[in-house]
């Protein structure tokens, strides 16, 4: 449906028209174009590059535009896990699982506030971009972990950097042009004011007006990287620790709002759970809890169901006493770890494979001694893993954990020496929210009308996952509305 620039104007909600401000001056169409492209993609990220690779196949003229020197985005620095459901990985390993539950189990993260018809386009088509990766990249994955909210093991966990090094590959042997070190400053209507026409770019110092004749695809990345933003929507979050890619300012988010883009799901950016001290990387994030460690707060004592996502565990830690936490855990512990979940693992590496402790970590030949080490109260830890172990053995765990993470697995007893304590915080990876779409990845205004000429995927999309997380669907999400998007611009007139 095409929607008038006034309505676009009525449409504007106060916090876009705040957070749009000072950019928020409509730019008219030139007189005349320097460049034109059937699709202008902003932002070299999983869901830009995955773009480029479907304007390839399709035989689009295309541009590519990222900010920085070099592409990659927050993508750069994700786990690599992609959540994807029944696939011959899977089948291999055992693992029943399907569309249906993938489904039900995205639903069920997000408490039902994710869009239900954008939760199915991501569930359907993420198989078809896996079998992309497979066929077209030739990349295989070497692990299905089971990670939080997934009824079975559905990450299939690939090299981030070789996913996203082929596909710029392949895009660039499709013709499409990519340039690096070019900021897209704003989006740009078309005479009549009816559909977003291209955009304004700098490259290089110069600014250049390129037109976009089939549409043009947000596809910039979240905002972890603007304290005013992340204050402005989560307070709390203002001055969080972030684990993201140094381009995530909400450049797209801001373009977006500008011209009336609706915004969904910001009520419920939160924070990760479970990295080492001064984090720098996503390497550093560790999930031993749901090998079976437990978490426990500067006073030695448990808090919470360590089963859960790690965004749930996350404001849990947050509330501690001065917001301390450690995760204790088990040599048995550490080596399922370490051989099931390809996430954190070169944290416990040391002590896996060499016998070493690294000096994030505090251990001992008892709970006692591994307690002293880290600054921890010895009675009240021996006391705390006493009762849980009992708890556990007996179905009455004083948090109720039932499980090892989500729906699956039994918790074990932490009694395998020798014992470990790693000081824990939590870090802003992504934010989870941003521009409303629909199953086709078009931008909608707040009554769910499409601004003509107008996409958006990847993290800069609110109404996949709602109020939850299920871990590994972010770059799933990136890469496969990336694909969802592109197809359907190369549908348009």
């Amino acid at each position: 449906m095409e929607v008038s620039r006034r309505n676009l104007f009525k449409g504007m909600t106060v916090s876009a028209l705040m957070m749009s401000a000072p950019a928020f001056a409509q730019l008219e169409a030139p007189q005349k174009w320097d460049a034109e492209y059937d699709i202008v993609i902003v932002g070299g990220g999983a869901a830009g590059l995955s773009a480029a690779t479907v304007a390839a196949d399709e035989k689009l003229s295309a541009v590519l535009f990222e900010k920085q020197s070099f592409l990659g985005g927050s993508s750069v620095l994700n786990g690599g896990m992609f959540t994807v459901a029944g696939t011959k990985e899977q089948e291999k390993q055992g693992i029943k699982d399907s569309q249906d539950l993938f489904f039900k189990d995205m639903m069920r993260a997000g408490k039902n506030k994710n869009n239900p018809d954008v939760v199915k386009a991501f569930v359907q088509t993420a198989n078809e971009q896996y079998a992309f990766i497979l066929n077209k990249l030739k990349l295989y994955p070497d692990t299905v972990a089971h990670q939080g909210y997934q009824s079975v093991p559905r990450s299939h966990h690939f090299v981030t950097s070789q996913v996203l090094t082929e596909m710029a590959a392949y895009a660039k042997k499709g013709g499409v042009k990519i340039e690096t070190g070019a900021k897209v400053l704003r989006l740009v209507w078309n005479e009549n004011h009816t559909r977003i026409a291209g955009v304004e770019v700098e490259v290089k110092g110069k600014k250049q007006f390129v037109l976009a004749k089939k549409g043009v695809l947000l596809a910039a990345g979240g905002f972890s990287r603007n304290p005013e933003m992340l204050g402005r929507y989560n307070p709390p979050l203002e001055n969080a620790v972030s684990i993201a890619g140094a381009g995530t300012q909400g450049d797209g988010v801001l373009m977006g709002l500008a011209v009336g883009a609706d915004m969904l799901d910001v009520a419920y950016i939160k924070a990760t759970y479970g990295f080492k001290l001064n984090p720098k990387h996503i390497d550093e994030l560790s999930t031993i809890y749901w090998s079976g460690g437990i978490i426990v707060n500067k006073n030695a004592k448990r808090f919470v169901d360590e089963s859960q996502s790690y965004k749930i565990l996350g404001d849990y830690a947050l509330a501690q006493p001065e917001g301390k936490s450690f995760i204790v855990f088990d040599r048995q512990m550490a080596e399922n770890d370490y051989k099931n979940n390809p996430q954190g693992r070169i944290l416990i590496e040391p002590i896996v494979k060499e016998n070493k402790v690294p000096d994030w970590i505090y251990a001992g030949d008892s709970i006692e001694e591994a307690a002293r080490k880290a600054g921890l109260n010895p009675e009240a830890l021996v006391k705390t893993v006493k009762e849980y172990n009992a708890g556990i053995k007996d179905s009455s765990d004083a948090f109720g954990r039932k499980t090892l993470v989500d729906t699956s697995g039994k918790p074990l007893p932490l009694d395998k020496r020798p014992f470990y304590i790693m000081p824990a915080t939590v870090a802003v990876i992504a934010t989870y929210c941003g521009l409303r779409i629909n199953k086709d990845a078009k931008v909608q205004n707040i009554f769910g009308e499409f601004i003509p000429g107008l996409w958006a995927a990847g993290e800069m999309t609110g109404g996949v996952h709602g109020a939850g997380y299920m871990s590994g669907s972010a770059f799933g999400k990136a890469l496969t509305f990336g694909r969802i998007a592109a197809k359907d611009i190369a549908k348009q007139k």
